[in-house]
């Protein structure tokens, strides 16, 4: 709880972001967690294959993420509070791309769906489910 106070107390214009830098989306520090590691402008996939653009994830406002979902973009709306993180009505471009990177774009749009929680391990943001399984790894791009 004294974490939590800390945080409210040094909100910066990033609001929850920062304070879900404070204390993770499951609701309990982490030891040793940087405040500021979600404040990265953008995500990449921490597993991108190298032959193309990888999966991306911008957090654009307190309330808008936008990124890159294999084969489209997409953009849509994400609540976040100190114990959760819930993506809303992603709406995608309508390109058609090879199988492979089709296939990509429909398991991380039902990855985002599925998204209940998240957290930070070893300065990567994983996207977890309501059982706290990792659904999607992000590494902050250099």
């Amino acid at each position: 709880m004294k974490i939590f106070k800390s945080c409210l107390r040094s909100m910066t214009w990033l609001g929850p972001l920062f304070l879900a830098g404070c204390v993770p989306f499951g609701g309990t520090a982490e030891v040793g967690m940087d405040p500021g590691a979600l404040r990265a402008p953008h995500w990449i996939d921490v597993d991108a294959l190298q032959d193309g653009p990888p999966v991306s994830l911008s957090f654009q406002s307190d309330s808008a993420v936008a990124g890159f979902a294999g084969c489209n973009r997409y953009a849509g709306s994400v609540q976040l509070t100190p114990q959760s993180v819930l993506f809303h009505s992603p709406s995608t471009t309508r390109m058609l791309c090879e199988p492979e990177a089709m296939d990509t774009e429909q398991r991380y749009l039902k990855a985002l769906g599925a998204t209940r929680s998240a957290r930070m391990n070893k300065g990567v943001l994983e996207l977890l489910d309501g059982q706290r399984k990792v659904l999607w790894r992000f590494k902050p791009l250099s």
